[in-house]
C-alpha cells in the first residue's frame, strides 16, 4: 500500500518535521505500507495565519492529490489540521483522501465523551470550531483552548527551538490540557497543528490526565488503511452525487495539471 502525506505549504528548509513524522510512520503503519512525504511546489508559508492564504494553497493540495491518484499511490493524506483542500480533493479523486482533523476529530469522538482541541492563535478557535461543527460534531466539542503565551510567541519558534524550545512548548500545551480536564470536561485532545502532535508522540505524552492525546497524522494514517482496504474488497468509495460530485467529463483538458514523472 502506498500513501502520499502532503505538507500544506512548500518545502520548509531542511524540513526537520519529516524526520519526526517519519518516526510515527515507522511505529504505527503495518509492515507493507510505506508513506511518501510531500510538500506544494508554491505558495504561502504563513498558510495557517489568513483564510485567502489557506484558500491559496488548498489548490495546491487539490492538485497534490490528483498527481498522487495518476502515480499510483492507494491513498493521499493532507497534512495539515485545517484539512484544506479536502471536499475538492474528493471530487476530484477516487482514491480515498484522509484529513488530520476529521479523522483525528472522528477517533477522539471513539475514545471519550467530549474532545478538546489546543489551538496556537487565538484566531484559529473559531475556524476549528466550524470545521468540526462541519463533520457533524460540534456536540463532542469540549472546548478549543489556546495558552496566552502563543500570542507573545509563536509555537513554531517553540517547536523547531531544540529540546529547550520543546520543553518550553509542552510544558504549556499540557498545562492547558489539565485545565481542559477540569474545567471543559475534555475526555480526548487533538492539537490544532499536524508538526505539535508529532512533538508530543515523540516525547512519549500520549495521554494527560486520563485523557487520550490523538496524533492526527497517526488517525489519517490508520484511516487511510482501512478505507484503502474496503475499496480493494467491497469498491467502497464516496459517493460523488451531492457534496463529493465529480467535475464534468473534460475539465482536465481546460486546465490540465501537470504531473512530473514519479
Amino acid at each position: 500500500m502506498k500513501l502520499m502525506l502532503s505538507d500544506p505549504i512548500p518545502a520548509l528548509p531542511g524540513k526537520p518535521h519529516w524526520a519526526w513524522y517519519q518516526k510515527t510512520i515507522d511505529a504505527l503503519a503495518r509492515p507493507g505500507t510505506t508513506v511518501d512525504l510531500t510538500h506544494l511546489p508554491e505558495g504561502y508559508f504563513s498558510m495557517p495565519t489568513g483564510e485567502y492564504a489557506v484558500a491559496y494553497n488548498a489548490i495546491g493540495m487539490i492538485q497534490n492529490a490528483y498527481i498522487a491518484e495518476k502515480r499510483g499511490y492507494d491513498a493521499f493524506l493532507i497534512g495539515c489540521t485545517s484539512d484544506p483542500g479536502l471536499r475538492a480533493a474528493r471530487a476530484l479523486v477516487s482514491i480515498p483522501v484522509l484529513a488530520a482533523m476529521e479523522s483525528a476529530a472522528h477517533l477522539a469522538s471513539m475514545l471519550g465523551n467530549k474532545f478538546s482541541i489546543i489551538a496556537f492563535r487565538p484566531g484559529s478557535r473559531g475556524i476549528l470550531e466550524n470545521l468540526i461543527c462541519g463533520y457533524g460534531l460540534g456536540d463532542k466539542l469540549a472546548s478549543v483552548r489556546c495558552h496566552p503565551a502563543f500570542i507573545e510567541q509563536s509555537s513554531f519558534e517553540m517547536m523547531f527551538g531544540g529540546e529547550a524550545g520543546q520543553k518550553k512548548f509542552i510544558e504549556l500545551v499540557t498545562a492547558e490540557m489539565s485545565q481542559a480536564v477540569k474545567e471543559d470536561g475534555a475526555e480526548a485532545f487533538i492539537l490544532g497543528c499536524t508538526i505539535a502532535a508529532t512533538v508530543l508522540t515523540m516525547h512519549g505524552i500520549h495521554d494527560i490526565d486520563g485523557a487520550p492525546v490523538i496524533d492526527s497524522i497517526a488517525a489519517e494514517i490508520k484511516m487511510a488503511e482501512t478505507l484503502v482496504d474496503l475499496r480493494r474488497a467491497y469498491g467502497t468509495g464516496v459517493c460523488k452525487t451531492s457534496i463529493y460530485e465529480a467535475p464534468l467529463p473534460g475539465w482536465e483538458k481546460e486546465m490540465p495539471i501537470k504531473v512530473e514523472p514519479g
